[in-house]
This record gives C-alpha cells, sequence and structure tokens, in this order.
C-alpha cells in the first residue's frame, strides 16, 4: 500500500490518504457543524493538562495531516489537494507508512471524543 505507484495515474496509497483526510474533515464539520458566513475553522492541539502543542515539535506526518486538514477545513482545497499530492509522489515509503498511520490515528481519536454523534447520512 505505501509502495510507489509503478504506474501513472493516482495509486492506491493517494485514494487511501485521500478518503481518511476527508473522513477527518467530514467528521469535524459534521461533529460541530459547517462554518459559518465570515466564520472558520481553528484547530488548536493541547496536552491532556490543557497546555498548547508546538506543531513545529509534531513529526513530520502529524504536521502533515495537520496542515492538510486545516486547508480543507478552510475551504483551500488547492492547497489541499497540493499536499495530497505531494504525500502521494514525494513521501518515501517511510514517510508514507507514518503519514497514513498518523492520519487513521487523528481520525480514530476524533471518533471518540465525547461529543454528539454525527448524522445519519443517507446516500443514494
Amino acid at each position: 500500500m505505501c509502495a510507489a505507484h509503478p504506474t501513472d495515474g493516482p495509486s492506491e496509497y493517494g485514494e487511501v490518504l485521500a478518503w481518511v483526510v476527508d473522513a477527518i474533515v467530514d467528521v469535524i464539520i459534521a461533529r460541530l457543524g459547517p462554518a459559518g458566513p465570515g466564520e472558520r475553522f481553528i484547530l488548536d492541539l493541547r496536552f491532556i493538562d490543557g497546555g498548547y502543542v508546538d506543531v513545529d515539535d509534531l513529526p513530520e506526518s502529524g504536521r502533515w495531516v495537520l496542515r492538510t486538514v486545516s486547508a480543507l477545513l478552510g475551504g483551500d482545497l488547492a492547497n489541499g489537494v497540493r499536499s495530497l499530492t505531494a504525500a502521494e509522489q514525494q513521501f518515501d515509503t517511510t514517510m508514507r507508512a507514518e503519514t497514513l498511520a498518523d492520519a487513521l490515528i487523528w481520525l480514530d481519536f476524533l471518533l471518540d471524543v465525547d461529543l454528539p454523534d454525527p448524522p445519519d447520512v443517507i446516500t443514494t
């Protein structure tokens, strides 16, 4: 899954990573509601004791997840897509695995946050 794709076009890795990142964004919006006019989401990371996490102290994969999700939450689709493309094309195998693992950890955490459950969405 994390190896470079041997042919042109999107790799399975890129598709899976994009799905996980989209799921993170969808869960945040479903739990908190969409940003209203003139509003925007701000992601603050805090330690259990309430202290702020310095984004620059995160591993590269964690910074990537935070920045990519922030771009997509902020409506900056071009920057979000550019970030996803870079992860797919420029990261080595280890970085790919770490990034996908971090994105999955973030999604798992968000699903466990004690907030109202996301509403059921009917798809056709």
